[in-house]
């Protein structure tokens, strides 16, 4: 067995008692202080000296001896929901950690313990971001901002999602792509404005409920006209309001939505189009559309394929042929983990937490989800493996 997976299972149970006790606090965005001051509290105790150099984001370091630098990252912000797992932990404060991010920062702790006992073994330095606010989008670029990537300057930077509720999910599977993993995310707001009235007149109003529900056709347009076939888009609406009662044309329909895209080229095209017919349709319809982007977009998260087909036996020498890799993208699922792929050479993989026929039948984002904490000590295995190599490597 690894020397670091054998240590991590050890550490079994404290990784679970950081885990649950974190899962427990929950806490949504930058609103995470319980949990930061745990982490923080934890990193002391381990001999580390960390740093909050924005609002709950929390960086410290290992490593003394001179070499490049390499960043792991764990976010630890959970959902806007009110939890149904009927956990003995479970968060009370209409929050939860639906995607797992509870586990993310007890792995990315257990691996600063146990690399903290191996420091001679580093090579250079390795950074701990411990990030608030993932699921917004906001926490990844204000830490970068903050500084994160910098003294010591970030060489390459490693980060783990865990899933279940899939087959591909065994407990310690890890994955990963080689090269686009996650897809941009691009979230709008459109308002159609008309003029309204009496239901039975419609020749005396415009009507915006009409021309909305056009071009809410003709944008799919886009993803099968416009996309190149060897790419791939979704243009999503999720939410549609408009009026208030059965008889009544109202005056504007408001849309939301999400565009997801696997390049910046077709991220282009799609953003483009999209404003382009909703306004131009609407305006046929004789009403007016306006379009507005979220500023909480991200770039689509692209895993440096050098460093993807590198790591290769550094992983398996943690988990054997529990892995798969391949040249495809993981999920249309969005990750501001981009930022720090956009600007150094990274890798975001996948670790199995869990598989329906063992009873984990839900997905991320699903109040009802739980995972098989089992998984933590292959993650931190796997951390622990890949920084000392890397280190290494290009020492």
């Amino acid at each position: 067995m690894n020397k670091y997976l054998e240590r991590a299972q050890e550490l079994f149970p404290h990784l679970q008692e950081l885990q649950q006790t974190i899962h427990q606090y929950g806490g949504v965005g930058f609103d995470v202080r319980p949990s930061a001051d745990l982490i923080i509290k934890e990193l002391k105790d381990i001999g580390l000296e960390p740093q909050e150099i924005c609002e709950c984001g929390i960086v410290a370091t290992v490593g003394k001896k001179p070499g490049r630098t390499v960043l792991l990252r764990a976010d630890y912000d959970a959902l806007p929901q009110d939890e149904i797992t009927g956990l003995p932990y479970a968060a009370t404060n209409h929050s939860c950690h639906s995607c797992g991010h509870d586990h993310h920062a007890a792995m990315l702790l257990g691996t600063a313990r146990v690399l903290k006992e191996h420091e001679d073994e580093l090579e250079g330095t390795v950074k701990l971001m411990f990030q608030p606010d993932e699921e917004a989008t906001h926490g990844c670029k204000l830490m970068i901002d903050s500084g994160v990537l910098e003294n010591p300057d970030v060489d390459a930077s490693f980060a783990i999602h865990i899933e279940a509720g899939s087959d591909r999910d065994t407990v310690g599977r890890v994955i990963w792509s080689q090269g686009v993993s996650y897809s941009a995310a691009d979230n709008f707001k459109v308002v159609v404005r008309g003029m309204g009235g009496h239901g039975s007149q419609p020749h005396k109003t415009k009507d915006p409920v009409t021309a909305a529900c056009a071009a809410v056709t003709l944008v799919q347009h886009i993803i099968a006209m416009e996309v190149p076939a060897a790419e791939r888009a979704v243009i999503t609406f999720g939410k549609i309001a408009g009026g208030t009662v059965f008889n009544v044309i109202p005056n504007e329909v408001e849309l939301h939505g999400t565009i997801r895209t696997f390049s910046n080229e077709t991220r282009e095209i799609c953003r483009r189009r999209f404003k382009q017919i909703m306004e131009e349709t609407c305006h046929t319809m004789n009403c007016e559309a306006e379009v507005e982007y979220g500023d909480n977009a991200v770039p689509p998260v692209y895993n440096n394929v050098d460093l993807s087909l590198e790591m290769k036996p550094w992983v398996t020498d943690v988990v054997g042929d529990n892995y798969f890799t391949a040249p495809e993208p993981l999920s249309f699922g969005s990750e501001d983990y981009a930022w720090i792929a956009d600007r150094v050479p990274s890798v975001i993989m996948t670790l199995g937490a869990g598989v329906p026929a063992d009873g984990y039948i839900y997905g991320a984002h699903n109040p009802a989800i739980h995972f098989d904490a089992h998984c933590m000590p292959y993650g931190v295995a796997t951390f622990c493996n890949l920084v000392v190599n890397y280190l290494k490597a290009h020492k």
